[in-house]
């Protein structure tokens, strides 16, 4: 344990159920971690049957590109029935954004972005002409699908979950106000902040990505930092480095 952070404050607004990480992390570094759940994860409109149907042929794509947990964990289940992670000389390979979508996903991937942006996983990608099945959040942009479509590859994108937003009760608005720092993990979660408080926000805030920092400059927000890679070590780091 060590105390970067004793006597700080920390509001994290990741969904509950995605918390544990950053909440050890931080509390093991001396912070004060105050939860304050501003998005959820749902099926998406159709629950989920347009995903399902096209995870059930991932055999039929020469790439299955991975680029959050939250997606990960919707293809595990497939990739546990089908042969690919098992067939490393067979047509389906698996790349992902990160080490921790890696984690989730549970199956020995092909290509790891490092570090974990979108923009370097488009980087690493091979050029090719085959066929890549993106699972994605519903509000990806397209930065991976078009990026991927440049190197020649025929892009099938699907949305594999939902992100809604979550307005907290006001008897925990006042304590995040005034902690000392804010972590934006998403630009969903910038959003739902902003639909809560406007601009006002704790002194520092830290941001996991840059389009994440994108949509906080463009809602009025000030970001302190941006992590140096999409990862819950380098989040905390960012936050630390800020103190200091």
């Amino acid at each position: 344990m060590s105390d970067e952070l004793l006597g700080r404050t920390v509001v994290v607004t990741r969904a509950a159920t995605q918390n544990k990480e950053l909440t050890e992390l931080l509390t093991a570094h001396g912070a004060k971690v105050v939860e304050l759940p501003l998005i959820a994860i749902a099926e998406p409109l159709d629950n989920g049957r347009q995903r399902d149907e096209l995870l059930q042929r991932l055999n039929e794509f020469d790439w299955i590109v991975v680029t959050s947990p939250n997606g990960a964990e919707r293809v595990s289940p497939f990739l546990a029935l089908s042969s690919a992670p098992n067939n490393r000389n067979g047509v389906t390979k698996i790349a992902v954004v990160g080490e921790a979508t890696a984690r989730t996903l549970g199956h020995e991937s092909d290509l790891v972005a490092s570090p974990a942006r979108a923009t370097q996983l488009v980087h690493q990608f091979p050029a090719g002409s085959g066929s890549v099945l993106l699972v994605q959040g519903d509000l990806a942009d397209t930065e991976v699908a078009d990026g991927l479509t440049n190197l020649g590859w025929h892009v099938t994108s699907v949305v594999a979950y939902r992100t809604t937003h979550v307005r907290p009760s006001p008897d925990k608005m006042l304590p995040a106000l005034a902690a000392d720092i804010l972590l934006l993990a998403s630009s969903s979660a910038v959003l739902a902040w902003f639909d809560v408080f406007g601009a006002s926000t704790p002194p520092i805030v830290i941001s996991l990505g840059p389009s994440t920092t994108s949509t906080a400059i463009a809602r009025g927000l000030s970001v302190t930092a941006t992590a140096s890679e999409q990862s819950m070590t380098a989040f905390v780091q960012a936050a630390i480095d800020a103190c200091q």
